[in-house]
């Protein structure tokens, strides 16, 4: 896994832990957002000051908080579709007829 003396920071792990929970409902599929965290943890892998590392996670942090937006939102959309009255038929305004002379 990690070469001897490189542990994950408790707070890195905790984040990639949280994506893949919410990935699992996320619409695109937990494949996609596995593929997506992997490429974004590895651009950072270099990162050892702190304040940065806070700053990363924090990011990933609000991430998380967007794809559970997205989430409820499919969510919602569905319901609403499921339980939704159907439209009445649009009514035209249309003249009325012409009147007919008496017979």
């Amino acid at each position: 896994c990690n070469p001897p003396g490189r542990l994950m920071h408790p707070l890195v792990r905790n984040l990639y832990r949280r994506i893949i929970t919410v990935g699992r409902d996320y619409p695109l599929g937990l494949d996609y957002v596995r593929q997506r965290a992997k490429a974004e943890f590895a651009k950072r892998k270099d990162i050892h000051d702190n304040l940065e590392l806070k700053r990363a996670i924090n990011y990933g942090r609000y991430m998380v908080k967007e794809m559970v937006g997205i989430i409820q939102l499919k969510k919602y959309r569905a319901i609403r579709s499921r339980y939704r009255e159907p439209e009445p038929p649009s009514q035209k305004i249309t003249s009325p007829p012409p009147e007919q002379p008496p017979a």
